[in-house]
């Protein structure tokens, strides 16, 4: 591999990365709109729903951000095992929102793709 294709998939890498960031608020509040769900059951729901893998770490934290925007509750409930599970699921707050994030998202992909497309003569 060549000095010049490393710089470009490092590039690429960090351009990926947050552009995943971006959007993962929008992936966790698709991923609850139909039901609550535990925390493993949310990160392997969007591992095999997608091509994003999500952490633990990275997870987590927005998980309680998104608690705390009112965009999420949380409840302690007894899991299959016999330990207790949080189950998250959107607030009606979180409903709005996700209604106008999905509407935004439409939108923006609609003239990525439009630009991404082969500029015609008019």
């Amino acid at each position: 591999m060549t000095q010049e294709q490393s710089r470009l998939d490092d590039s690429v890498a960090r351009w990926e990365t947050q552009l995943r960031k971006g959007v993962l608020e929008l992936v966790i509040l698709l991923t609850l709109r139909e039901r609550e769900k535990y925390g493993f059951e949310l990160i392997s729901g969007i591992a095999k729903r997608s091509s994003l893998e999500l952490s633990e770490g990275t997870i987590y934290p927005l998980l309680l951000r998104l608690a705390k925007d009112d965009l999420i509750e949380s409840r302690l409930a007894q899991g299959d095992g016999g330990a207790p599970r949080k189950y998250y699921s959107v607030t009606p707050h979180g409903r709005r929102m996700l209604d106008a994030m999905t509407a935004g998202w439409t939108k923006l992909v609609a003239s990525v793709d439009a630009l991404t497309a082969p500029e015609t003569d008019r």
